[in-house]
């Protein structure tokens, strides 16, 4: 059966159909868009059970033929990383339709969010460039018409910002995909856009030998895209209006910019052995400023909503700096901070919404002394927002501790000569983190009471919240049900990032042990 493209299609396909609908189905379009994200979502949950954590390369695939001429095929497929994006996206798309109650044109409304949730499902099971373009362009459309259409402050600004900075970023991206192909057809006589396909080739030394500058300006016109995308540090200056502005935090923040990140592990590492090992120091600095910088500019914030969005860019540092040291406990951190973050972020922007639903705006001059009026809210905010700082015991513990040990074994060792400072700055970022989410706490809930009659969750609301925590201290406690369904996947990848390894998605090779996995914290590094 064709899960994968049913989790992707119904969504869109009744997506398209609300919007055509307009009035004759807004009372109706709640309830039909809570039953198709469901539906993907009993889907992804479906797939996650029957997942094989050591089974070498992509499961469920699907492949139909489809431009032949340029090698394109419809293809999907899930690994150890993939499939945990996919079951993240398909439930921050359901979370996006129960927390929202558009005043107007909600048939549009939430057409949009099944539309953008069915093309992200897309970006994550893609596994032909051509159609990951596809997909990840599209992404673009749906959260520009809800920021245009139902966003707050300067919603044309805004989208505006929004569209360009990241279209921008994937022009570059798309003249990369076009010297892969050219490569491709050259090196082996026969079009192909499949990522296994061409990542045998470069496994092989094959693709780019001697065309390293044309690797180098491939390697970086995917990264830039996926910076932007991500967003890291010096494009990062869409996201803050985009908080702003968003009415879909939870979908924005969990995983619109995990496209980004998640295209580093399968294209950037894999695709540029030679390049990605050449600039890893590189991308480390970015990481490491953009820890700094994000906790720093956070501090200063006067809005909980632009604190969430320099947080995000202290986030996406460690991502940075976990996967760029090419160390197989660093990768599988960055990996797990992947996941965490879209769960953490998208928990407060879920609590965050019902605090707008009671006609707050974010500002900190309007808001103080809710523990009193709000004790239920206050707890489940407290538990998101330790995720986001790190707390042991919490999610987001996990992948930042492996993302600084994979740093820090880099650091030590002889291989890319990764500076062990990075890691020193890396970890002082992480104490900025627990300053800036600490501040922005007491300054909601203690202090003075401001004049509002702000009345705490509602049934409902306290359901949404506490699967959340729940979901957060999970992974704090017990975070090897996860790790060990990513491990394999990151091992493969990490092997086949090394220059001249052989190793392919397809056929993994030695330095790939089934079986190892989750016990990176001990072992530390592949075998």
């Amino acid at each position: 059966m064709m899960l994968i493209s049913a989790a992707i299609w119904v969504p869109i396909l009744v997506g398209f159909l609300l919007i055509a609908g307009g009035r004759v189905v807004n009372s109706y379009s709640k309830s039909i868009a809570s039953v198709t994200m469901l539906l993907a979502l009993g889907i992804s949950a479906g797939l996650l059970a029957k997942f094989d954590s050591t089974v070498k390369g992509f499961q469920f695939g699907e492949h139909a033929e489809w431009i032949r001429s340029l090698g394109t095929s419809y293809s999907l497929g899930l690994d150890g990383i993939s499939i945990w994006m996919f079951a993240l996206t398909a439930l921050l798309g359901l979370t996006a339709v129960l927390i929202s109650n558009p005043t107007e044109r909600s048939a549009q409304f939430f057409g949009q969010i099944l539309i953008l949730s069915g093309v992200l499902l897309g970006v994550f099971a893609a596994l032909d460039l051509v159609l990951f373009y596809i997909f990840f362009e599209l992404s673009l459309v749906p959260v520009a018409m809800l920021i245009l259409g139902w966003g707050r402050g300067d919603q044309k600004k805004a989208a505006t910002r929004y569209l360009a900075m990241l279209f921008g970023g994937s022009l570059l991206m798309l003249l990369a995909i076009i010297a892969i192909g050219v490569q491709f057809t050259e090196v082996t006589g026969r079009a192909s856009m499949s990522i296994v396909d061409i990542q045998a080739v470069v496994a092989s030394g094959q693709l780019w030998a001697g065309k390293e500058q044309l690797e180098t300006f491939a390697f970086w016109g995917f990264l830039l895209a996926f910076l932007i995308k991500s967003p890291a540090v010096p494009g990062h200056s869409w996201l803050a209006s985009t908080y702003e502005s968003a009415p879909i935090g939870a979908t924005v923040a969990g995983v619109v910019l995990k496209v980004g990140t998640y295209g580093l592990f399968r294209f950037c590492l894999p695709l540029f052995p030679h390049a990605a090992a050449a600039n890893a120091s590189l991308v480390t600095l970015i990481g490491v400023v953009g820890i700094i910088y994000g906790g720093v500019l956070a501090i200063n914030q006067k809005n909980i909503f632009r604190v969430m969005a320099f947080s995000t860019v202290s986030h996406v540092g460690f991502i940075l700096i976990g996967l760029f040291s090419f160390s197989h406990i660093g990768m599988v951190g960055a990996a797990f901070q992947q996941f965490n973050h879209g769960l953490a972020s998208a928990a407060v922007f879920v609590l965050l919404s019902f605090l707008m639903a009671r006609g707050f705006t974010g500002e900190f001059s309007e808001l103080g002394g809710l523990k009193r009026k709000m004790p239920v809210f206050a707890s489940l905010f407290m538990i998101a927002m330790l995720a986001n700082l790190g707390l042991p015991l919490t999610s987001g513990f996990v992948g930042e501790i492996l993302a600084l040990m994979g740093t820090f074994e880099s650091g030590y060792g002889h291989f890319l000569g990764l500076n062990v400072g990075y890691a020193v700055a890396a970890g002082i970022g992480a104490i900025l983190s627990a300053s800036y989410m600490l501040y922005a706490y007491q300054k909601m809930f203690y202090g003075e009471a401001k004049e509002h009659e702000a009345k705490d969750l509602n049934l409902n609301e306290l359901l949404l919240g506490v699967v959340f925590a729940i979901a957060i201290i999970v992974g704090g406690v017990l975070p090897t049900f996860i790790l060990q369904r990513m491990d394999y996947s990151v091992a493969v990848t990490g092997s086949a990032a090394k220059p001249n390894s052989g190793t392919t998605w397809l056929n993994g090779g030695g330095e790939v042990d089934p079986g190892r996995v989750y016990a990176v914290s001990t072992e530390g590094g592949s075998k």
